[in-house]
């Protein structure tokens, strides 16, 4: 897998460039996890006593219905990511704090035909007028995580419960329409201004809450 050569490249690296190896880099864990980022797996290596590298990826699609400014969009959330997560693990005590960063593929895909006369930016349109309003939103390429978790191990079994901010970046957003005026001036205009309020509606997704159940098998 991609991310798993990119992990070890990267410990690779930081091995070469240690001018004393004070401790030799070991598998640490193989797990799969799930949450509102999606469902995946990760691997883990260990380069210090406290710390933990491990590669990630995940994806998922959910279903996502919304109204927005009174038009009722059909869609899906489709979630998609892999990177880098360093955890600092301290002795003892159950709880870790990590961070890293990820590709980001996240987006949501919204899809409207209304059936009766619509208001589109400042004007009322027609469902012909209209036909069907597609609108898709992406994120920055690069995400990045801050949390902090909790685990619990049972022998070389452990189980974790993660939490943070994922910040993608602000929505940018490709409003179209299929309808009779789909190359009016004036009707661009009003899907201009309609498109603004989509991103609105979305802004808050930027900080989005990564929340991450865990299981590992540990060696």
């Amino acid at each position: 897998m991609k991310i798993i050569t990119i992990a070890f490249s990267a410990l690779a690296l930081t091995s070469a460039l240690s001018p004393v190896a004070a401790f030799a880099i070991e598998p640490a864990w193989v797990g799969v996890r799930a949450g509102t980022n999606g469902v995946g797996g990760e691997v883990g290596v260990r380069i210090l006593p406290t710390v933990v590298l491990r590669g990630v990826v995940q994806s998922y699609d959910y279903g996502y219905d919304q109204t927005i400014d009174d038009i009722a969009y059909n869609g899906t959330m489709k979630l998609g990511s892999y990177g880098l997560q360093a955890d600092f693990r301290p002795p003892v005590v159950p709880f870790y704090l990590t961070a890293g960063f990820f590709t980001n593929d996240n987006q949501f895909d919204l899809v409207a035909t209304p059936a009766t006369n619509v208001v589109i930016g400042n004007t009322t349109y027609t469902p012909a007028q209209v036909g069907t309003l597609n609108t898709k939103a992406t994120f920055d390429d690069v995400a990045y995580f801050v949390g902090a978790g909790v685990k619990l191990e049972l022998g070389p079994i452990e189980t974790a419960l993660e939490a943070g901010v994922y910040y993608q970046g602000d929505p940018k957003v490709v409003y179209t329409s299929t309808g009779l005026l789909a190359s009016n001036p004036s009707f661009q205009a009003d899907l201009a201004l309609e498109s603004a309020k989509i991103v609105d509606e979305l802004d808050a997704a930027r900080y989005w809450p990564m929340v991450t159940l865990h299981g590992r098998y540990k060696f």
